[in-house]
């Protein structure tokens, strides 16, 4: 009765939860953490893999290096979206995918969460070079002030 009680409050406050992956390495933790979660509170689920759009070697033009990197690179996070999206459709929740390639991360994400009503944001955070580190520290911060919902910080 009591589980009841607090699953019938928490959907209320978290209707809408969207796992953000903004980091090139990461954990499957943030996927499960938010699976789990829409699972028990009967939420909306969207899960976003973001991407930087990568500078071209030569400043003014895309070589055909670059277009085969950043296709590569979208090519593994689309199936892994993909791949998600049916581990939470056989668990029955609803499940939104959404890719992002963008010049900034940390706006964009800000961005989704406000237009989306996203009541819960779950962001991956695994252990990374020192240089890595600074810059997703710099996003992490810049979504958790800026983003105007609950922020939930998975680490390994």
């Amino acid at each position: 009765m009591v589980e009841t009680a607090y699953q019938g409050i928490m959907s209320k406050i978290f209707k809408n939860i969207a796992v953000a992956i903004i980091t090139p390495t990461h954990t499957k933790k943030s996927f499960d953490v938010g699976l789990e979660l829409s699972k028990k509170i009967g939420s909306d689920l969207t899960i976003i893999e973001c991407m930087y759009k990568i500078q071209p070697k030569l400043y003014f033009f895309e070589t055909k290096s670059d277009k085969k990197i950043a296709q590569n690179q979208m090519s593994k996070l689309k199936a892994e979206l993909e791949n998600w999206k049916k581990i939470a459709q056989k668990e029955g929740v609803q499940i939104k995918t959404k890719f992002a390639l963008t010049d900034s991360i940390a706006h964009w994400v800000i961005d989704y969460v406000k237009d989306n009503k996203i009541d819960l944001l779950i962001v991956d955070y695994p252990k990374l070079s020192m240089v890595e580190m600074s810059l997703y520290d710099d996003i992490i911060n810049t979504i958790h002030h800026e983003s105007h919902c609950h922020l939930l910080t998975t680490k390994p």
